[in-house]
């Protein structure tokens, strides 16, 4: 995803280029939310849309579409019982740990923004394989 929305990016001509387009970012904002070195910054979906109307290309949106083709089988696959056994337990698991790291942490004073951070990215993660999970089930409904 970052990849594609560099792409779109340099389609439109750039940093600057896309500032002007969208008007509302300064160009390193652009620059971070297509780098890979920025993990947690992304371009928004009204940017994208804005941003590939005026290249007139789909670069994000065909890559999307192909990357949902492909896992079509993945997301649509039959889940079996051992499978949801296996997510329910790591999901316990891991917030189990996140619970005793932030206990730890709040009961010696050292809870910073940072394992704010990393907490908030590990529960979702767990949110997104929980929602995962969710729609695999439903759709064998």
């Amino acid at each position: 995803m970052k990849a594609t929305g560099h792409a779109l990016m340099v389609a439109a001509g750039g940093c600057t280029a896309a500032q002007i387009i969208l008007g509302h970012k300064s160009p390193s904002t652009i620059s971070a939310q297509a780098s890979m070195s920025e993990p947690d910054r992304w371009m928004n979906v009204r940017d994208v849309m804005t941003l590939e109307y005026h290249v007139q290309e789909p670069i994000v949106s065909r890559w999307m579409v192909d990357r949902h083709s492909a896992d079509a089988r993945r997301v649509f696959a039959p889940i079996d019982d051992g499978s949801i056994m296996h997510f329910v337990r790591e999901c316990g698991e891991a917030k189990l740990a996140l619970i005793a790291s932030h206990e730890r942490r709040r009961c010696d004073g050292t809870y910073s923004a940072a394992d704010r951070a990393l907490t908030i990215r590990e529960l979702r993660e767990l949110e997104e394989g929980a929602r995962d999970l969710r729609e695999r089930l439903e759709a064998q409904l």
